[in-house]
């Protein structure tokens, strides 16, 4: 397994200085945080994101993801809006072309929450035309979008393996996989040994975080709460799984950023140390 890391923590830096500094504390690959100061839109033209990629290269660095913007931000996948959804829409065409350029090979696919009155049902219909929709899109592109099962107080449509499978079968296109969150595994208490046994290849990639288990994702450093990052590990392990462990710490680390990123490689290092 490979270690990285979201830039979303560092959202203080210029996106050249953070990955730059993501390369620098030693880590084998960097999420691209899909939103403002960093890859949003159309905010880089082709000729800065074609040097950026370079950059990432240059510094050692593999790009493992982009991440959109999404966590109660303007964008919505499922919203009743058809004003709302076809924006949500476009912002994750423009990411897939984004993505396209800097080489990651996953685009992230982050549900929303049904709002009040919206019944789950309709939520999710309206998510899998979505996602269809930005899966066709991606068809001649070499990436892969992937769905990231979340807490329900994120989402109340895409809590586990058995929802992942369902709108994988409801979208239709080979192109999709799933993301893992080691924060909405604590939260969740879906068996990971299970879940890894349904999930299988589609598993793109694990986010690591730490909370305390007690209905909040506090996207803590690892080792900050309760979580058991050996078993996890040891689990993935098992289950073959040679992908990227990327870090997605809370933004409230971002006063000291670099020492918070420091200190989260190294755990993680230790923990995949002792379990080798």
């Amino acid at each position: 397994m490979k270690l990285g890391t979201a830039t979303s923590v560092l959202y203080q830096y210029d996106i050249r200085d953070a990955v730059d500094l993501v390369a620098r504390l030693g880590f084998d690959g960097v999420d691209l945080w899909g939103g403002r100061p960093h890859i949003y839109r159309q905010d880089l033209t082709q000729e800065e994101l074609k040097a950026l990629r370079h950059r990432i290269a240059g510094l050692g660095l593999t790009v493992a993801s982009l991440m959109p913007a999404f966590f109660r931000y303007p964008h919505s996948l499922s919203n009743p809006n058809p004003r709302v959804r076809a924006d949500s829409i476009d912002y994750m065409r423009r990411c897939v072309d984004n993505a396209a350029v800097l080489g990651a090979p996953i685009v992230l696919v982050v549900p929303d929450h049904s709002l009040h009155g919206q019944t789950r049902a309709d939520s999710l219909s309206r998510f899998v035309e979505s996602v269809a929709e930005v899966a066709r899109y991606a068809l001649p592109y070499d990436l892969k979008l992937g769905l990231e099962i979340l807490y329900d107080d994120e989402t109340d449509f895409l809590n586990s393996a058995d929802d992942a499978l369902a709108i994988i079968a409801q979208v239709g296109q080979q192109n999709l996989g799933v993301v893992l969150d080691s924060g909405t595994l604590h939260l969740s208490k879906e068996p990971l040994d299970e879940l890894l046994t349904k999930l299988g290849a589609l598993v793109l990639q694990v986010h690591v975080s730490d909370n305390h288990g007690h209905d909040e994702q506090e996207n803590l450093i690892p080792g900050e709460g309760t979580y058991d990052f050996a078993g996890l590990i040891r689990t993935l392990k098992a289950h073959g799984y040679d992908g990227y462990l990327s870090a997605e710490i809370t933004k409230g680390y971002a006063p000291t950023a670099e020492q918070a990123l420091r200190t989260t490689l190294e755990r993680l290092r230790g923990w995949m140390q002792a379990n080798g």
